[in-house]
């Protein structure tokens, strides 16, 4: 059996911390392993950096996105999957931290019709190296659950057989930005793999000022609306799969929306009407009239008093 494992990295611009990333691969117990780096069109130092680690040991490979194909990190894996030469594929970030044995128990893991191998992963402050959290992934009620962010899956919690994500029809949607990772995991939640689940954090996420889920925070259109067009995707396909759900999900989205009104607020910026707008429009199809009102209350206090949270809550 061809154990070899394929680890797949995005990159744009990571000179300053991609080594630490590569070392913790290069460290690993478990040794039968490729690691393509896929750039992204860095102008920083990266490849430079890169070129070292393949200098010294031919595991790792350097490979930039092809210049007809769409920019991003979605684009990006799916190119390294095509290289991909395992039979086992792993979803990597150029700034996370994979722990010594994390590869070992992963393939340790696997049974004859295990499809993919989950872990626990530890989300930490990058500037502070303190510990924030460590992800949930037991469910009664997988789809629902993970929809509306009672659990997480990262892609780096996963590691895959490699014939399960060929029968897929897509990987990363290369047409959204940020969501790209919860995007793709629901999809394959839908295909109902057989999941084995270690309760054991094997990777470290690095959370810092400019990551995706940060610059939600901040009001970054971009990424916000990417992070609206995935759930709405999903909204669609899960009423659709069940009608039953439909209230429960919608009043999801809407929270979302109304989240994005108090940051557009408490980041002083004039577009927060679009959002809630938006916010009464999926509020007013679950027939949550008090939500409205108590939205538009928090809205008159944060916006003149800098009080008021909780009514976005």
């Amino acid at each position: 059996m061809n154990n070899l494992v394929s680890i797949i990295i995005p990159t744009y611009n990571r000179a300053d911390l991609i080594i630490k990333t590569l070392e913790s691969i290069r460290n690993q117990t478990y040794q039968h392993f490729e690691c393509l780096i896929i750039d992204d069109g860095s102008n920083d130092s990266t490849e430079q950096i890169v070129q070292l680690f393949i200098d010294s040991d031919n595991r790792f490979e350097f490979f930039k996105r092809p210049s007809d194909t769409k920019k991003g990190p979605n684009t990006c894996r799916n190119y390294g999957f095509v290289k991909a030469k395992g039979n086992f594929i792993y979803f990597f970030d150029s700034d996370d931290f994979l722990k010594p044995h994390a590869l070992e128990t992963y393939i340790k893991g696997f049974q004859t019709d295990t499809d993919g191998v989950l872990a626990q992963v530890e989300r930490v402050d990058r500037e502070t190296g303190i510990l924030q959290d460590i992800n949930t992934i037991e469910s009664n009620n997988l789809i629902e659950d993970y929809f509306t962010y009672k659990i997480c899956y990262f892609v780096c919690g996963i590691l895959w057989r490699k014939s399960f994500l060929d029968t897929q029809n897509e990987l990363f949607d290369e047409s959204i930005g940020n969501h790209d990772e919860w995007d793709f995991n629901l999809r394959m939640i839908y295909a109902q793999p057989k999941i084995i689940k270690i309760k054991q954090a094997l990777v470290i996420y690095y959370q810092h000022n400019h990551s995706f889920k940060n610059e939600v925070r901040k009001g970054n259109d971009i990424e916000i609306n990417s992070a609206f067009k995935a759930r709405l995707k999903h909204l669609y396909l899960l009423i659709k799969l069940n009608p039953n759900n439909k209230i429960k999900y919608t009043n999801h989205l809407a929270d979302f929306y109304i989240k994005t009104v108090r940051n557009k607020i408490l980041f002083g910026q004039s577009n927060w009407f679009s959002y809630y707008k938006s916010s009464v429009y999926f509020k007013l199809k679950t027939f949550s009239f008090i939500s409205i009102i108590k939205l538009s209350i928090g809205i008159v206090l944060l916006k003149f008093f800098g009080k008021g949270y909780s009514f976005f809550k």
